[in-house]
């Protein structure tokens, strides 16, 4: 008889290196169903990416120090747990240190909170790097005195030690461990040796508890592929339900009688539905004919549940996993011998039969990896196996949002803007004058117009969707709108919402979680075709709308336009011997707390919208529901007018705003007057637009020439003191107060590098021309962001650091050694190097703003050359040449204009 109550398994094991022996935590963790699974010695840096090491089932929790003087100060310690999804936890208590002590001085420890019924369990990994630690005793002692604060009521302590507790000849620290031990009731479960070598065996991997009598079983067993060490594993009598199994409904077409099904298609009669002039009528008539083709459906290809089971190694078939309980049990063999050597029988055959266990794996992966992450392969489903193995998600973490409430999250969908405003006065936002926008008061009123079965057809092939609700195929018939349509029929309405696919790093609270609405298709189409209008409207070059430095989601703007004239500004003024004040703003859920009300307003005056284009936006925002799915363009028409409250230079994108002025550094805090002065209006203008200015996640920064500028007068934005920082991330760019770029190169080369990684679990097995294709869809982006905004201020030496991580790419893709030369292939990931990728990327950058498309803020600063040899690109012997004649480009400034 089966249950669904198991007793709760905690093990633990010293990896020596998690990235490296994924592989065999896998087929451990497939092999015994551990709840909750230790690893210590992970050698993973704090800034590691958690997708080489995912295990699907489980969600993994890691605590890393940077790396210190001493022993293994390159890749040293790092600790972590793996969770059976479905458990709930907490992080708790995570281990510090001092910088300026060596690694061998530290403990590093992660304490989680499970919460099992009216119980809170506490579980502690700890690593001690040495034996002799003077620190240990202090660093332990801390740890149980910081544990009493959460009162829980079981504690289980796993680890490596590297305390012998069998040693005959006890030691200062095992002296210590017992003391204390002793001190808060706490007991080390006997266990045999859990690290054995040829010449020694001992016991430093140890479990420990404060309910001794809970535990039914207590051992340790080899883990000869993963380590030298032991894995430890404790039984306790905590009764944990095991989590439900996950099923899906799927349509069976495997049986389909074609011919039958086109029979049944044809006896249906849908003239009613075509002959219909009305959409409104079209739309009733819609349910009917969804009906009948569900029931066709249903008779032709009947709904079966399945289970879905989340394999951990899909490779491994039954001959490797009885290979590898041999190999291990070999190695048990060899290992508790007390006359084992290196070299006799016993020894042998265990080599024998590991490389007979590593062959039969090699051989497994390398067909498994040519179905799943061929080249050829569809680009959809080639990301999606990828993430499936944890080899493209190097920035997602691992989390344990599987008991987020799906009724918690529609409620803070639905009303979370509102709880950010309790206690806040809502008023009526004011006239507002039309400062530094286009508005021209007197243009024609903007009306959608009416659409035609061309563009409707047009628009549907432009649709990828997985939608459920697709009935594309009928959509021509009833999307056409009159000329002046005031609502929507039902299928247009947004309906349902999911989590978002992408939390946050930790999501623990239900603002973590961004939601995704999930439109039926003839919604999306009809979406389509409403956006091209009203962006006709806005961005008429006639009759421009939107704020003049607004970036976001327009024609020939971008990220790149935004941070190039800014960069451009501090520049310039660097160069005249000026500071710059910089703001970057943040709204707190800005897209979710748009007013519908104030919109229409803005829309009706400011745009220039008809009352009836306003109210079909109504109906499409409006008059509806909405329920979350749990497993189973951003509005900047609302921060247009902000500009209009701002007496420093700005820039837009989307709803990120950032704010700066400059002056002489002597008149430093005058600067930090006026921009609090806009802050505060931007504080004003918010509260009377229902927005939520978040001063906690604002950034603040003084770029110089050199050195650092302490204003006495503080930045205070929405009544909270914002701290200046040395450097920030403005729109994915890192730029430090002396513009030297140091922070946005390490930034490009450690993400390059950490994505790198994700990929090296596979590399062995996939073929050439996969391999140039994921870094040339992953990890070149990542070198070509914004690359013409800063390339031109870099040094030499940060320019051959990327170089550098740019050979390391092209050694992954042709699987060559690390001191081997790229020379051959190096043209082979772009057409050319990098370095001269960039120089080209600035001459094409250059040639959109000489031939007029850059934005009006660029273009205003474009400088022709005199003489008429430099005014045409395409008559000069080189780009780069070209480019410098026509425009004026300074080494230090990058793209920077006179």
């Amino acid at each position: 008889m089966t249950t669904n109550i198991s007793n709760l398994r905690i093990g633990h094991l010293n990896v020596r290196g998690l990235e490296h022996n994924i592989d065999g935590i896998k087929l451990l963790l497939d092999a015994c169903q551990y709840h909750i699974f230790a690893v210590s010695e992970t050698k993973m840096k704090s800034s590691s990416p958690v997708g080489p090491v995912r295990v699907p089932g489980y969600n993994f929790v890691k605590h890393s120090l940077p790396a210190g003087r001493g022993r293994g100060s390159r890749a040293c310690g790092g600790v972590g747990f793996y969770v059976r999804k479905g458990l709930k936890v907490t992080p708790i208590i995570k281990s510090t240190h001092d910088v300026s002590l060596p690694i061998a001085s530290r403990v590093e420890y992660l304490a989680l909170q499970l919460k099992v019924g009216e119980s809170n369990i506490a579980v502690i990994v700890l690593y001690n790097p040495t034996g002799a630690n003077p620190a240990f005793s202090q660093n332990y002692e801390k740890l149980l005195l910081d544990l009493l604060d959460f009162e829980c009521d079981r504690t289980f302590v796993l680890g490596d030690f590297n305390i012998n507790v069998a040693s005959n000849q006890p030691s200062a620290n095992l002296t210590s461990l017992k003391q204390i031990n002793t001190t808060f009731n706490l007991t080390v479960l006997e266990t045999d040796h859990t690290r054995i070598t040829d010449t020694s065996s001992t016991t430093i991997d140890l479990m420990i508890t404060d309910c001794p009598q809970l535990i039914k079983k207590a051992k340790a067993s080899p883990a000869s592929t993963i380590s030298d060490h032991e894995v430890i594993y404790l039984l306790a009598d905590v009764r944990i339900r095991k989590p439900v199994q996950r099923t899906v409904r799927v349509h069976n077409f495997r049986n389909v009688d074609a011919l039958q099904l086109q029979a049944d298609f044809q006896d249906q009669d849908f003239r009613p539905f075509f002959e219909a002039e009305d959409v409104n009528d079209k739309t009733d008539l819609l349910t009917v004919l969804t009906t009948k083709i569900t029931y066709l459906l249903d008779t032709h290809a009947p709904e079966r549940t399945i289970s879905v089971r989340d394999e951990r190694t899909p490779w491994i078939t039954p001959q490797i996993k009885r290979a590898t309980t041999l190999r291990d049990l070999t190695f048990k063999l060899y290992s508790r011998n007390p006359n084992r050597r290196r070299g006799d029988d016993q020894w042998l055959e265990y080599l024998r039969l590991r490389d007979r266990a590593g062959t039969l794996i090699s051989v497994a992966k390398k067909p498994y990896a040519d179905q799943h992450f061929g080249h050829d392969r569809p680009a959809k489903k080639l990301w999606s196996n990828l993430k499936r193995e944890g080899i493209h998600n190097p920035s997602k973490q691992s989390s344990s949002a599987d008991e987020i409430d799906a009724d918690e999250l529609n409620g803070f969908f639905a009303e979370g803007h509102r709880r950010l405003g309790a206690g806040r006065d809502s008023t009526a936002p004011p006239r507002e004058p039309s400062h530094r926008t286009a508005v021209d008061h007197g243009a024609n009123e903007f009306n959608f117009r009416r659409t035609n079965v061309d563009e409707v057809c047009r628009k549907i092939f432009d649709i990828h969707t997985n939608a459920v609700d697709c009935s594309a195929p009928s959509c021509s018939r009833f999307c056409p709108i009159s000329s002046t349509p005031s609502s929507l029929p039902k299928p247009f309405q947004p309906r349902g919402k999911k989590p978002s696919s992408r939390p946050s790093p930790s999501p623990v609270l239900p603002k973590d979680f961004r939601p995704i609405s999930v439109l039926p298709a003839i919604s999306k189409v009809l979406e389509k075709i409403l956006l091209d209008q009203i962006t006709d409207h806005l961005d008429n070059p006639n009759n421009r709308l939107l704020a003049r430095h607004q970036s976001g989601y327009r024609k020939g703007y971008g990220t790149t336009t935004a941070l190039a004239k800014v960069t451009h500004d501090v520049y310039s003024n660097l160069d005249d011997n000026r500071c710059t004040v910089m703001v970057l703003e943040d709204f707190s859920l800005a897209f979710n707390c748009v007013d519908h009300r104030l919109l229409g307003q803005k829309l009706n005056g400011e745009f220039h919208f008809s009352r009836s284009a306003c109210r079909l936006v109504s109906s499409f925002l409006g008059q509806r529901s909405q329920s979350v799915r749990h497993r189973d363009t951003v509005s900047s028409l609302v921060i247009n007018s902000l500009p209009s409250v701002l007496q420093c230079s700005y820039q837009l994108y989307a709803d990120d705003l950032q704010i700066y002025t400059s002056g002489p550094v002597s008149e430093i805090n005058k600067l930090i007057k006026k921009i609090n002065e806009d802050l505060e209006a931007i504080t004003r203008w918010a509260k009377a637009n229902c927005l939520y200015p978040n001063p906690k996640k604002t950034q603040a920064i003084v770029f110089c020439r050199n050195g650092t500028v302490e204003p006495q007068e503080e930045i205070v934005f929405s009544g909270e003191t914002v701290q200046l920082s040395s450097t920030v991330t403005n729109l994915g760019l890192q730029m430090d107060r002396n513009m030297t770029w140091v922070r946005q190169v390490n930034d490009v080369v450690q993400r390059a590098f950490n994505t790198l990684r994700t990929f090296r679990r596979f590399a062995a097995v996939l073929s050439t021309a996969t391999r140039r294709k994921l870094v040339q869809a992953v990890v070149m982006p990542i070198f070509t962001y914004c690359d013409v905004v800063y390339h031109h201020g870099l040094s030499a030496a940060l320019k051959e650091q990327l170089n550098r991580c740019f050979k390391s790419a092209v050694r992954f893709v042709y699987n060559l050694r690390r001191r081997e030369t790229t020379a051959a292939v190096r043209n082979s990931i772009f057409g050319h190097d990098l370095l001269a990728n960039y120089k080209i990327r600035s001459c094409c950058f250059i040639k959109r703003g000489y031939d007029g498309n850059l934005p009006d803020y660029l273009q205003e600063h474009l400088v022709h050359g005199q003489q008429q040899r430099t005014r045409n690109l395409s008559s000069q012997g080189t780009p780069l040449r070209a480019a410098k004649a026509c425009w004026s480009l300074e080494p230090r400034a990058g793209i920077t204009f006179p």
